[in-house]
C-alpha cells in the first residue's frame, strides 16, 4: 500500500515537471493561463502527497493497534 502511494506521488511529480517544462516552452512569457496550469499541476502533487500521508497513517495505525 505504501509503495503504491509513493509511486503515485513520484508519477504525479514527474507529470508536473513535464507539464511545467511544456508550459515554459509554449509560453516563455508570463501568462495567467500558464500560471494556472502550473498551479493546478502543483495542486495535483499536493493531493497525491496528502493521500500518501493518509495511507501511511492508516498503515501506522494498523501496525500500532495490534
Amino acid at each position: 500500500m505504501l509503495a503504491l502511494a509513493v509511486a503515485l506521488v513520484a508519477a504525479v511529480e514527474l507529470a508536473n515537471t513535464a507539464l511545467e517544462a511544456l508550459v515554459d516552452l509554449v509560453s516563455p512569457g508570463d501568462h495567467p493561463l500558464a500560471k494556472r496550469a502550473k498551479d493546478i499541476a502543483a495542486g495535483a502533487v499536493l493531493v497525491a502527497s496528502a493521500g500518501a500521508a493518509a495511507a501511511g497513517a492508516c498503515v501506522a495505525y494498523a501496525v500500532l493497534s495490534r
